[in-house]
């Protein structure tokens, strides 16, 4: 009894802040396992459906588009603090105001974006990009467009993810991530095994455009219900509302361009100094050990606007909980990606078969000590972002991304893709170390100068 009171007394909470954060987290928990099942499944189907090299292909050119799709002005993430402040303040007038403008300033930038893009694209030689002179030029072409056009729609209405976090319902994002990815491994399982189609233009298209489908199906939904007081409208737009949120935006904006660099450049490079074929060993790599990145991030996604909510109330010791909270989270975290490692020669033959591929343990320990490190660099880069003392982590992380690439291109040409791996552990262990002192500074309320910017 005395267990299942600590179970309660967990679930609950001690406030209705810790209570939101800590039932959204169960929600997302249970709703991203089962995610996480289709997506192991996903893998094995499209590498016996489709060539290694064309897989490569659509995942370095995947990569390539959340480059852009990333790049968003910052208003994303501006929203989420703007929007955090409103709903504590109680000013719905105001965050239906931020909502509606930030959709009708995101829909005007990009559709400027998409016109550039498809008249640039044709003169690009996507062979050399993609480092795929197998493939006709004019199949990448198509399905460079494709992808970009299909992102760049779902970079508008993935809105919705951070007005579902600045109202501290982020559980729903599981529910939207679930359903695309049901959906896109029924659609895809029915084309390889049914129509017989096996070509990475037509699955690389389908697997795409569902994503935004998904997300306009729950965002019509959502705003009629349960967001219905903050839904955007036509004579809600203050486009003028968009500059105060850029005003935050902006710092989250230059945040994002270097995440781009840390997070997303990885295909690119090994692409480049490796070849195709290294970047499914990474991303399969990837996927099965970077399980426990996304465990902690589901554990960790409430936590930046409940932040927000706890800064602007001035509640510092609810802050020093969480943190307390989440450190420990990372150890059970890092025991069970310690086990994945152990076992993973044999979980690799069982999910992908004998003959499919081979990923030596050397490769999934320098990914797991590389997302150990990503994980604690989210922990109080999630409690600095909701404080919006960005400056310092713009010029930090400035410095390192800068010094990031030519690193990880050189280890690449070196030591091939175990190189890049390196580069991106020595990357997010220079992260953790000023993130932390940051972070430190601010909930002991020590912050000054650009710490405190």
């Amino acid at each position: 009894m005395n267990l299942i009171d600590k179970v309660k007394a967990f679930v609950v909470g001690e406030d209705e802040r810790t209570r939101k954060m800590r039932h959204n987290t169960i929600s997302m928990l249970i709703v991203k396992g089962l995610s996480i099942l289709v997506s192991l499944a996903y893998v094995p189907m499209m590498l016996k459906a489709v060539d290694r090299t064309d897989y490569g292909v659509l995942l370095t050119l995947t990569s390539i588009v959340h480059w852009v799709a990333m790049l968003d002005i910052g208003l994303g993430n501006g929203l989420r603090n703007s929007l955090a402040k409103n709903l504590a303040q109680n000013d719905y007038s105001k965050a239906k105001e931020n909502v509606s403008s930030c959709y009708a300033a995101l829909a005007l930038y990009v559709s400027i974006i998409v016109v550039l893009f498809v008249c640039i694209a044709p003169f690009l030689s996507w062979q050399s990009i993609l480092n795929a002179p197998n493939n006709p030029e004019n199949e990448l072409l198509s399905l460079a467009i494709v992808v970009f056009v299909s992102f760049c729609i779902q970079f508008v209405i993935n809105l919705l993810t951070s007005i579902l976090y600045a109202c501290q319902i982020p559980a729903f994002t599981s529910y939207i991530m679930l359903t695309t990815q049901v959906v896109n491994f029924g659609l895809v399982y029915v084309m390889i095994h049914f129509m017989g189609i096996h070509s990475i233009l037509e699955i690389g298209s389908v697997t795409c455009l569902v994503p935004p489908f998904i997300i306009l199906v729950y965002s019509f939904f959502l705003f009629r219900k349960r967001l219905s007081h903050i839904a955007p409208s036509f004579k809600s737009i203050r486009l003028k509302s968009v500059n105060g949120v850029l005003s935050l935006g902006v710092k989250f904006f230059l945040l994002q361009v270097i995440t781009i660099i840390l997070f997303q450049a990885n295909n690119i490079i090994i692409t480049q100094t490796v070849g195709p074929e290294a970047v499914v060993t990474y991303n399969v790599a990837y996927k099965y050990i970077g399980m426990i990145v996304v465990i902690f991030n589901i554990i960790n996604a409430p936590v930046w606007s409940a932040v927000t909510d706890a800064y602007v109330r001035g509640d510092y010791a609810w802050i020093k909980k969480t943190l307390k909270y989440l450190r420990k989270m990372f150890f059970i975290v890092l025991a069970a990606g310690i086990i994945m490692l152990v076992i993973s020669p044999f979980v690799y033959k069982v999910w992908l078969g004998e003959e499919t591929i081979d990923i030596p343990i050397y490769i999934s320990g320098l990914v797991l000590i590389y997302c150990s490190l990503e994980i604690l660099y989210r922990i109080y880069g999630t409690v600095i972002n909701g404080t919006g003392k960005l400056v310092m982590q713009m010029i930090l992380t400035s410095i390192i991304a800068v010094i990031y690439i030519p690193m990880a291109v050189v280890l690449g040409n070196t030591l091939g893709l175990a190189g890049v791996l390196i580069a991106n552990t020595l990357v997010f262990f220079a992260n953790y170390i000023w993130s932390r002192i940051q972070c430190e500074k601010i909930i002991n309320q020590t912050a000054n100068g650009l710490w405190d910017k």
